[in-house]
């Protein structure tokens, strides 16, 4: 009778324990359908019918363009005359159907952008990968105060990054907004990655609308590369002055098209 109350015993636990392995395995397999479907949803992989309007607008002037600094990530502020272009800017856009505004996250972008937020009653999203050109230890140089073989090293080979650090400021016109402050440098390749990525993927998540967005000149150099098809290191063949419009229409088919106007 022992013996046989212990092989009931047994075969309930197996069969129990049949159950619940075959419970979680269901239960798994749940999940990962769900956390499929939930990444096919995110991935903007859906093709947009309409053509996307990206108004990349580049800040208005600050007092390092004025003096020909690298302004990189320091957070320098609109001057007076950037200040009066973000406003022109705003005026001009005025009379034109704005869905959504973006920003870098510094302050001469964001201000530019809510400039023209207020206008449309509209708020700014920030987006981190909007932000200029990271130069690390060379933030608020002029060019010529680089050394030449990094600066041609970083102008002509497009892995070659920017040292990071904290700046010297012993030679600098404007240490102001860089004292004591860490900066990351970055190779062009890496600034054309999350620039682009982050163009397209907002044009993506907007699809038949007219966004705008306001960033650095430098970004704005990259993208046009991007939509040339050159190499970036091609950049500096772009002029982009501040507070101006660069209007890429991303079409059906995929191809990205500079326009004059919107």
């Amino acid at each position: 009778m022992k013996k046989q109350n212990l092989k009931n015993i047994v075969c309930i636990a197996v069969i129990a324990f049949s159950l619940m392995i075959s419970g979680a395995v269901a239960f798994s397999e749940q999940i990962a359908v769900t956390s499929s479907g939930d990444q096919t949803q995110d991935s903007g992989s859906l093709k947009c019918s309409v053509p996307t309007k990206m108004v990349l607008v580049r800040h208005g002037q600050t007092s390092w363009n004025v003096l020909g600094l690298l302004q990189g990530n320091a957070d320098v502020p609109l001057d007076a005359t950037g200040i009066v272009q973000a406003q022109n800017l705003s005026e001009n856009i005025s009379g034109k159907t704005v869905h959504a505004v973006y920003s870098s996250p510094l302050s001469r972008a964001y201000d530019t952008a809510q400039a023209i937020a207020n206008v449309h009653q509209l708020p700014v999203k920030v987006r981190g990968n909007l932000r200029e050109i990271g130069v690390g230890i060379y933030t608020g140089y002029r060019a010529s105060q680089i050394p030449s073989e990094v600066r041609i090293s970083w102008t002509t080979n497009p892995e070659f990054a920017m040292p990071s650090g904290i700046p010297d400021t012993t030679n600098l016109v404007d240490p102001s907004y860089v004292e004591n402050i860490y900066f990351e440098g970055e190779s062009l390749n890496m600034v054309s990655d999350r620039t682009w990525h982050g163009i397209t993927n907002l044009a993506k998540q907007h699809c038949g609308e007219n966004v705008v967005t306001v960033t650095h000149g430098g970004v704005i150099q990259i993208a046009l590369t991007h939509v040339y098809g050159l190499p970036v290191t091609n950049r500096t063949s772009f002029t982009v002055p501040t507070a101006s419009q660069t209007v890429l229409e991303f079409k059906p088919d995929n191809s990205v098209v500079v326009q004059p106007n919107w």
